[in-house]
């Protein structure tokens, strides 16, 4: 199914990533994160994650809503210089509403709340994630878009989400949008039933659980537990119609730490290699 143009221009035909209906899909994502540097700063990840979807109509089909509940666990294995839970688990569910104002004006809420912790304790295991984003078309093939991202970590609180979307031609985008710049390529389309994309970019890992610790002075307290990393990323995507599709993922991680809140332990890990997968259904 390869892409073929002719002199006159055919119109495009989309792929309709939602449903016409309550349920939107489900979707199971497994990862793992590793390398083979000395125990002492070493720490191997496994994770798996699991979500669903609804679609909630806010007065009309033109104002959806979508409710994505999850569950996911990640496994860690090491460091030896620190001790860190086995398993770290996040559960809650992602809001999402996009609404368009006008032809070149639409905004993106994002929320997300959620219980992150090692379900020993509940002591600031709520957070909060959240994106507010106004987006303006300036051109047909260019947009701009200006807002905030609150990530509500112990390390990292608000940032600026801002940058451009181009779509020189309809197989190539560019999406620089930060805090996750991505370039992507359209391999090949299957009219609007299902189309693959080849991508590259680069995002903010890691994330912050609420923990005890369970070994060392602070043995038996509650404290915070940071896990962080900067990703560099190259994936292949397949979307079918109806929300439906697969990913594969793979990268590289450096800047890698693990930092505790109360005592201020901060330990940098050695650079790691990634992957992940996810199905859609």
């Amino acid at each position: 199914m390869m892409e073929t143009w002719s002199i006159i221009d055919t119109p495009e035909v989309p792929v309709e990533r939602f449903r016409r209906g309550f349920f939107q899909g489900g979707e199971l994502i497994g990862g793992y994160v590793g390398d083979a540097a000395a125990p002492a700063r070493s720490v191997d990840e496994t994770s798996w994650e699991a979500r669903l979807a609804f679609g909630v109509p806010l007065g009309s089909l033109e104002n959806i809503l979508v409710v994505r509940p999850f569950f996911r666990a990640d496994h860690l294995n090491g460091p030896t210089v620190v001790d860190v839970p086995a398993t770290l688990y996040s559960t809650g569910a992602t809001l999402f509403q996009r609404k368009q104002w006008n032809e070149r004006v639409s905004t993106i809420l994002i929320a997300t709340p959620s219980v992150r912790s090692d379900f020993t304790t509940s002591d600031n295991a709520f957070r909060l994630f959240g994106l507010g984003l106004v987006n303006w078309q300036c051109r047909d093939d260019l947009s701009i878009g200006l807002g905030a991202v609150y990530l509500d970590r112990a390390d990292l609180g608000v940032l600026p989400a801002a940058g451009l979307t181009w779509t020189p031609a309809p197989w190539w985008k560019i999406d620089l949008m930060m805090p996750r710049p991505q370039i992507n390529r359209r391999v090949w389309k299957d009219g609007g039933f299902a189309e693959a994309w080849a991508y590259a970019g680069a995002t903010l890992g890691g994330n912050t659980w609420a923990v005890t610790r369970q070994s060392g002075p602070t043995t038996g307290q509650s404290d915070e537990l940071t896990v962080s990393g900067i990703r560099l990323f190259a994936g292949y995507e397949v979307i079918q119609t109806g929300n439906r599709g697969w990913k594969f993922e793979a990268g590289y991680v450096f800047n890698r730490s693990i930092e505790y809140e109360n005592d201020a332990t901060d330990v940098d890990l050695d650079d790691a290699l990634f992957v992940e997968a996810a199905w859609r259904f």
